[in-house]
């Protein structure tokens, strides 16, 4: 009676075992597939915010060439109409277009200006807004309320809606212009569909699914696996367990030894031994794991020890060691626990900071300096690189080589660092030809890097300028004295010398390694705004921000400082003199800035003076 009881109670168990395991199967894969749902949506939804924002920065500064371009064309005797007509054909038809990426221009009173192409235009031109929503309504379009409210109140924005049934959802960026008395709306539209497509988010959503699908698949035949073992496994248990037990404490001991030595090992391994940071090969091998995807916004950050090679060899290691300790102790303090910290080399650490932005992570730099100037660091300094990955960087390599070129710029201007002695060089090397050009050089640096700040640039980007600026006529080597000094007008073999210059000082600085950057600006430095520059005769935002700033400083200083082939003039005429070529030879907004910059400096000296 009681073996039959028994039987019972077995198989009681093993029916409740088996419910159990299909039950936890089930919710396995309905949590999974939750799971799934639930990325895609949030994956779909962040990338087009983040394609939101950079097509309503986008259109930010294409409405504000637009309006300029409507103002000087009117106030050229144009009409307006055909002021926002020629707007479009010069400025929106080269804006950055594509084939899934359409502009449009609409008037507040005469309709449509410009939708798409011409030939779209020609069908739809001069029905306004509500319209154009119930031409969109017949063409199958949904969702249109939404951009004529956004018409109607006069609004920014960006909204998304469909046009007509053929090609999907549109995501439609508005912004309003008032300008001589007139409104207009100028917009871009980009399909959601290129979207998903070049961003990756279809294939992205179509992999999870088939990774889940397996993963289901993997599940319910692990499931029935267990249902077909789990009476078998019953049968064994009671000699199992007693197998167990004597074995126990056998386990436990090894166990133990185990782990005491697993510890020691992954110590060695992981971790670096005089600061107990993260070592290079750890961060190396996180760097090339982490699934970036979800840790959006990604910054790195590395720092540098400027002079550390010189204080052991002055003060021993033992000096540089406890720099070092305290120096990663800074950065415990300062970094947060998700930040993830090493030791890269001898005197470089390594920051990985998940949901963090570039502009966060130059306030956790400042913060970093800070506290090593505070402390017993021997007169050394800190330099600093820092980059953050955008959504176009598939991988977080490239993103750590932006961060250390950004660094060894920074470098490049600290004395402490051995990367300045290549600016140092050039320079000596510069003034065995013109002396005048290297203190000329020194200023600009100085120039750039409050001018720099002054523009909102960011340190990295202000690092850059300032190397730019220094190295700007680096050219001039070998140009003998007898032209660079030349009073009398210069002839065309001795013009055509000079004005090689950038071009050879683009060629030196492109030799230095992690300066191809800066060799750009120092190529494009006496390029024009209006395209009449050399050495390419480029134009407007073709020409970089650097070389547009430079163009504008040099030529500042070079006319409030003495010369031997032209009248020093004071800065009263200088910025004159600037703001007269203003539109052809530099950028107008650069040039009102720089004046505001000059002219703050004046009022505050004369008010120290009186």
């Amino acid at each position: 009676m009681q073996k039959k009881i028994g039987t019972s109670l077995e198989k009681f168990y093993y029916a409740v075992e088996l419910l159990l395991i299909a039950l936890l199967a089930s919710a396995l894969i309905l949590l999974g597939w939750f799971y799934v749902f639930k990325e895609i949506d949030r994956y779909k939804q962040n990338t087009i915010a983040t394609v939101s924002t950079d097509q309503e920065l986008l259109l930010e500064q294409v409405s504000k060439a637009v309006k300029e371009s409507v103002e000087v064309s009117a106030a050229a005797g144009m009409s307006i109409d055909l002021a926002a007509q020629k707007a479009v054909t010069d400025i929106i038809e080269k804006a950055d277009t594509s084939a899934s990426r359409d502009w449009f221009l609409y008037s507040a009173d005469e309709g449509v200006i410009f939708e798409k192409d011409r030939e779209t235009t020609r069908y739809i031109k001069g029905r306004d807004v509500n319209a154009l929503v119930k031409h969109w309504k017949l063409q199958g379009g949904a969702g249109t309320e939404t951009f004529a409210d956004l018409a109607a109140n006069r609004q920014s924005g960006t909204v998304i809606f469909t046009k007509n049934g053929k090609e999907g959802p549109e995501i439609v960026s508005l912004s309003h212009i008032n300008t001589n008395g007139k409104e207009y709306f100028l917009g871009v539209a980009t399909r959601e569909s290129y979207i998903m497509s070049v961003a990756g988010v279809n294939e992205h959503i179509l992999n999870l699914k088939v990774f889940f699908i397996f993963i289901s698949i993997g599940i319910m035949i692990l499931s029935l696996h267990l249902c077909l073992k789990t009476y078998k496994y019953h049968k064994e248990s009671s000699k199992m367990n007693k197998n167990i037990a004597g074995k126990n404490l056998q386990i436990q001991e090894l166990s133990g030894k185990l782990a005491k030595k697993t510890e020691a090992v992954r110590n060695v391994s992981v971790y670096d031994s005089l600061t107990g940071l993260y070592n290079r090969k750890f961060m190396e091998s996180l760097l090339s794991r982490v699934n970036y995807d979800m840790l959006q916004p990604v910054s790195i950050i590395i720092l540098d020890i400027n002079g550390l090679e010189y204080l052991n060899s002055t003060n021993g290691y033992a000096a540089g060691d406890i720099l070092l300790e305290k120096t990663s102790e800074i950065l415990r303090k300062t970094c947060i626990e998700t930040d993830v910290i090493a030791r890269s080399s001898s005197s470089e650490f390594t920051v990985l900071m998940t949901g963090t932005t570039e502009a966060q992570a130059y306030g956790t730099v400042e913060n970093i300096k800070r506290q090593f100037a505070n402390i017993d660091n021997g007169e050394l300094t800190l330099s600093a690189g820092i980059a953050q990955m955008t959504v176009k960087d598939g991988k977080i390599l490239p993103v750590l080589q932006k961060a250390r070129k950004n660094m060894i710029l920074e470098k490049m201007l600290d004395n402490n660092s051995s990367s300045s002695s290549i600016i140092s060089m050039l320079m000596e090397t510069l003034s065995a030809f013109s002396r005048e050009t290297v203190d000329h050089s020194r200023r600009l640096r100085i120039i750039s890097i409050g001018f720099g700040k002054q523009l909102g640039l960011s340190p990295s980007e202000v690092s850059r300028l300032a190397v730019a600026a220094q190295l700007h006529d680096v050219g001039k080597i070998g140009i003998p004295d007898s032209i660079l000094y030349k009073q009398e007008s210069l002839q065309d073999l001795e013009w055509e010398l000079i004005r090689r210059h950038s071009e050879i000082g683009y060629d030196i600085i492109k030799a230095i390694p992690f300066l191809d950057e800066v060799a750009m600006d120092v190529l494009q430095h006496h390029e024009h705004y209006n395209g009449r520059g050399y050495p390419n005769g480029l134009s407007g935002g073709n020409i970089t921000i650097n070389a547009r700033i430079i163009n504008i400083i040099d030529s500042f200083d070079i006319m409030t400082h003495k010369r031997v082939y032209a009248k020093t003039k004071t800065v009263e005429e200088a910025l004159y003199d600037l703001k007269s070529k203003s539109g052809s030879q530099y950028d107008p907004y650069l040039v009102d800035e720089f004046t505001k910059k000059v002219t703050e400096r004046i009022n505050r000296r004369k008010g120290i003076r009186q």
